[in-house]
């Protein structure tokens, strides 16, 4: 029988095994076959041999082979199959000749020579020929090419014919170095949609919004009367709470251009600045940080019980904070010697307080944490001392409600730290006395829901207090238990989340209604909820002792939960967990 010979001859034959192959059976390519024809084809065309068609662009003519051209190109298969150039032995383009006479020159040779000054009428000829080899070649060499002074005119470039590469990198140069080309002559002629999708990134590099304001104000007066209308869409993704105060109030006074829905959006930002313990209740495009403001916002846990193999509950009195660029819990600072156990912790902005606790019966302690200089400092006792308590911050105030006292019975007292004069007052006592209630602030007022009465009873009363009139109010009781779970604000809604019973409802103080969401899929009895970048999370707590570490977090938008990034170091409940931004600081 004949047999062929496996060995790669000295021609440029090449061998394609295939695992299933028989061994008597080989695969002949002939490259030096496959590089001539490409070549013979070509001087066919230069001798005007078998041509049957011609491509006529301005003066320009050339003559070719409709084959080809329909080979090549899908545009060419197209029309040669129907329509009038089916027939016809000439088809006009509209097209650069010079352009085009390159093109057909790659078509015959698989060759052509990019430049800075040809590559776009290339992309351009590309995109109407659907020749997408060359398109990606003319892409690489593109992306080649951006720098800081075409990255502008680049960038505009690739969005239109979507040159994915050439667009990533121009947009990343041009954000990276957004405050040297935002004022240039190529950024101006940017549509509105193309500033927009720039302006709205997370990772636009810049110190703080001032520039991107400046930006945007500069874009608008560089064609006032046809970009005017623009600008409340484009002030609407500029994170204005990030501007200096100065700044945001020299442009309420000075700004022509503002609407009422612009000024909308500067009040939103005077809140956020001056509220700084209870930004992290006000959710927005404008009030989430960018990503190298995000990087001084940490979400922090403060104390709690935990349990080890030895002892089931163990004093865990450590503030630590996540680190997300490590991914992993890190200290913060220690508790003040001899803090014992079931104290509260809230934010002030630039500083945490803890009050009360438990060390051997209830305290009256009262600790400030100041996060620029990391020290902690003795503060004017509570008048009443108590655990099992909660405490909130508004304005320059910090209220501590219910808990139990040194006779382990519930509290009805309310009381207040004014931070300016560093002086506790009693409040006018709560309805019911209550420990273990939620308890967070919406507007002026702080509420509390349900809590255990005298007789371990759970309660679903909600309680009600004005701070700016000192007045008590209670109205509608939530519609079922929710038992040692949090309460946060979200926008203009209160949720109470976790708990033993696995809760999760809002609570809407304009119309004093309820609503019932999804349920979390774990249980966090004793478990604090804190709001993080528009969600809420819901960390640690059990039905017992501290039976887990899991994170869980809620989308409002979506009403879904859902396991967060990261987790706790240890099982962990009677634990405090605060969003603590450190911008400024």
């Amino acid at each position: 029988m004949f047999q062929i010979n496996e060995t790669v001859s000295d021609q440029g034959e090449e061998d394609v095994c295939h695992a299933s192959a028989p061994k008597n059976v080989k695969r002949f390519v002939d490259k030096a076959y496959q590089n001539d024809f490409m070549k013979s084809v070509h001087r066919l065309r230069q001798n005007h041999e078998y041509t049957d068609v011609t491509l006529q662009s301005g003066d320009v003519h050339i003559r070719c082979h409709r084959v080809v051209l329909a080979v090549a190109s899908e545009y060419f298969k197209a029309i040669f199959r129907c329509g009038e150039e089916s027939a016809s032995h000439t088809v006009q383009l509209t097209m650069d000749p010079d352009t085009l006479t390159s093109i057909i020159d790659y078509i015959y040779t698989g060759e052509i020579e990019l430049t800075v000054d040809n590559v776009e009428s290339f992309v351009v000829a590309c995109d109407v020929l659907q020749l997408d080899g060359l398109k990606a070649g003319c892409e690489d060499f593109m992306t080649s090419q951006v720098e800081l002074a075409n990255c502008v005119t680049l960038y505009r470039f690739a969005t239109l014919y979507q040159l994915c590469k050439v667009q990533r990198k121009a947009k990343g140069l041009m954000m990276a170095e957004f405050e040297t080309v935002a004022f240039n002559d190529q950024f101006k002629e940017m549509c509105c949609s193309e500033l927009v999708e720039l302006i709205k990134d997370d990772d636009l590099n810049v110190a703080d919004e001032d520039t991107v304001v400046e930006c945007v104000l500069d874009w608008v007066t560089h064609d006032l009367g046809n970009r005017m209308s623009s600008f409340e869409t484009l002030l609407e993704q500029v994170r204005l709470p990030y501007c200096k105060s100065k700044y945001l109030w020299h442009m309420k006074d000075t700004c022509d251009l503002l609407t009422e829905k612009c000024l909308e959006y500067l009040n939103e930002a005077f809140r956020f600045q001056t509220d700084t313990a209870h930004q992290h209740e006000v959710s927005s495009c404008r009030t989430m940080p960018r990503t190298n403001h995000r990087r001084k916002s940490c979400l922090v846990v403060a104390g709690g019980l935990t349990c080890s193999e030895d002892n089931p509950v163990v004093e865990d009195n450590r503030c630590q904070f996540y680190n997300e660029d490590k991914s992993c819990w890190e200290t913060l600072t220690e508790m003040p010697p001899s803090v014992g156990r079931l104290y509260s912790v809230c934010y002030l902005g630039r500083s945490l307080l803890l009050t009360g606790g438990k060390k051997g019966g209830a305290l009256n302690q009262c600790w400030l944490f100041d996060l620029a200089t990391k020290k902690w400092e003795a503060m004017p006792p509570l008048i009443t001392a108590r655990r099992y308590h909660r405490s909130v911050s508004l304005d320059d105030c910090v209220y501590v409600v219910g808990g139990w006292d040194v006779a382990n019975k519930p509290l009805a007292s309310f009381e207040c730290l004014n931070l300016t004069r560093r002086l506790w007052s009693s409040m006018p006592n709560m309805p019911e006395a209550v420990r273990l209630p939620m308890v967070t602030t919406y507007g002026n007022k702080v509420y509390v829901f349900g809590g255990r009465d005298a007789q371990d009873v759970r309660l679903r009363c909600t309680q009600v207090f004005n701070t700016t009139r000192a007045q008590r109010s209670c109205p509608s009781d939530m519609t079922e238990i929710c038992s040692t779970g949090a309460a946060v604000t979200v926008n203009d809604s209160i949720y109470l989340v976790g708990g033993h019973n696995r809760t999760c409802f809002k609570y809407s103080p304009a119309t004093d209604t309820w609503t019932r969401l999804s349920q979390p899929r774990e249980s966090h009895g004793n478990a604090p909820a804190v709001v993080w970048r528009g969600c809420i999370l819901v960390s640690g707590g059990g039905r017992a002792n501290p039976e887990s570490s899991v994170i869980e977090q809620y989308d409002p938008v979506t009403d879904t939960w859902s396991q967060w990034k990261g987790e706790l170091n240890v099982k962990q409940e009677c634990h405090d967990m605060l969003s603590v931004n450190l911008y400024g600081v």
